[in-house]
């Protein structure tokens, strides 16, 4: 057994190939906004949405309105909150997830939203090329066997000045290099053979959990033009201890989430 829900999910996956393994890692424990130890993380459509929206400060409403009438993408739906905002505010909505349980999820929670979903691997997508107006993936493609694969795809798949939203998980980030650090000092892993790559299998979700510093990801992402790069992070605070305006400004430059605004 592992040490915890993410070592667990990872050891149950081991004998399997690399992206197979990745998705038995979230059919385990698919991204339903709940705590990943609980015994029950089934979700409601407005509970998933809630979560989504109060987790995540840098998204607003107001984003997902500016897709109506177009065609949109979502790489990696999860539970499917963004796939019910883009839909609810009259976006023709496409969503796709490398697991079952995603997909079965994202099913019941757009029922009656005309949303199409599917279970498909982002690194091989079936769709024609030049499909969509908008392709959106918040928090997966880091998550991806090969994530350069799926940035080509969603270039691919995007339509001539066709837009994208890509957040990953920033390796320039106060979370990587202090919980890093604190789990190879302080909890010994570094005696273990453990680096700061390999020892966020302790606390990052995700068989797979890729992070990027910004640099990298404009290059992973260079078939697209890079318009803007940001840097963020989840509505909680990432440095206690501090007045809160000052762990704001921290999240604008050493947050974990990095979000990448590109154009085809």
């Amino acid at each position: 057994m592992g040490e915890n829900a993410y070592t667990s999910a990872r050891d149950d996956a081991a004998d399997l190939s690399s992206q197979e393994r990745n998705r038995a890692w979230w059919e385990r424990l698919p991204m339903t906004y709940e705590a990943w130890e609980s015994a029950d993380r089934g979700t409601t459509r407005d509970r998933v949405v809630a979560k989504f929206m109060e987790g995540n400060p840098w998204l607003s409403r107001e984003y997902f309105t500016h897709f109506a009438g177009k065609d949109v993408l979502e790489v990696g739906c999860g539970a499917g909150p963004a796939t019910v905002l883009f839909a609810q505010a009259g976006a023709r909505v496409t969503a796709i997830d490398l697991t079952d349980a995603a997909v079965n999820m994202t099913r019941r929670h757009t029922e009656g939203l005309g949303v199409w979903v599917e279970r498909m691997d982002a690194e091989r997508m079936t769709f024609s090329e030049a499909k969509f107006d908008h392709v959106f993936s918040w928090g997966v493609l880091h998550h991806s066997a090969n994530p350069e694969a799926a940035f080509g795809e969603v270039a691919r798949v995007l339509r001539p000045g066709g837009t994208a939203l890509v957040m990953v998980y920033n390796r320039a980030s106060a979370r990587y290099w202090i919980k890093g650090a604190i789990w190879l000092l302080l909890r010994g892993r570094i005696f273990k053979g453990d680096g700061f790559s390999t020892v966020q299998r302790f606390f990052t979700d995700g068989y797979f959990h890729r992070h990027f510093t910004p640099k990298e990801l404009a290059k992973a992402l260079s078939p697209l033009r890079v318009e803007r790069i940001s840097m963020t992070h989840m509505a909680g605070r990432m440095l206690p201890l501090i007045p809160r305006r000052l762990d704001e400004w921290a999240k604008r430059r050493w947050g974990w989430l990095l979000i990448a605004e590109v154009r085809r």
